[in-house]
């Protein structure tokens, strides 16, 4: 019995730790291949190219979820990489597993102008090498028109950034993404838009040229 109860206890101090350490993980972020590191953190780049956790939130703009962990799909070079860089030119879409390796994934990256990535497209018709640059030639998918009013406020993000961005003085190849009136289209968001009525109180009115008209409801019996 002493022996029992002496094999027990040694169990239950052996898994203690084991149960903090899941708790730890639960609270941290899952990460694959390189990414930027948030300015509260020291800023810089993270170059752990495998899979890997921070304490810190991946943003909706800049990453994509891969299985169980986020991929960046930005610009490195503006947050400081300084390893292999490859130019782009416009939208595309981003072959994830080729990347980072896992299960086949297609992400887009919905830069519109000259940027880098740290890694080339795939070899294929999709794509056309011009002037040290990619540009995108392929048919825009349904997925990627379908994401981009979600994801196009990334050249917001970027826009204000002072970094060196590829210099392409080079005409677009036919085809490019870039030109299509479908990509080109503003991405319109229409205001939500609440209608009530409330007995006896004044409402508003919109009326043409952005007026505004007051009358007032009343009781009918």
């Amino acid at each position: 019995m002493p022996l029992r109860w002496t094999l027990i206890a040694l169990v239950l101090v052996l898994a203690a730790p084991v149960a903090v350490a899941r708790q730890k993980i639960g609270n941290q972020v899952g990460y694959v291949g390189i990414h930027p590191i948030p300015k509260s953190e020291g800023g810089g780049i993270c170059y752990i190219e495998g899979p890997h956790v921070h304490i810190y939130a991946a943003n909706k703009l800049e990453y994509r979820t891969h299985g169980d962990d986020h991929v960046f799909v930005g610009d490195p070079v503006a947050y400081g990489w300084d390893g292999p860089k490859y130019a782009y030119k416009g939208p595309h879409p981003i072959h994830v597993d080729v990347v980072v390796g896992g299960e086949p994934d297609v992400e887009y990256c919905y830069l519109e102008g000259p940027h880098y990535h740290n890694f080339a497209p795939p070899e294929g018709p999709s794509f056309k090498l011009v002037g040290g640059a990619y540009f995108y030639v392929g048919d825009p998918p349904r997925a990627f028109l379908d994401a981009r009013p979600t994801y196009v406020g990334i050249n917001e993000t970027y826009r204000p950034l002072v970094y060196v961005r590829p210099v392409i003085e080079v005409d677009a190849p036919v085809g490019w993404i870039g030109a299509r009136v479908e990509v080109l289209r503003p991405v319109v968001v229409a205001p939500s838009v609440h209608i009530g009525i409330e007995i006896g109180a004044p409402a508003v009115i919109v009326v043409p040229h952005g007026k505004y008209k007051h009358r007032k409801y009343k009781r009918h019996y």
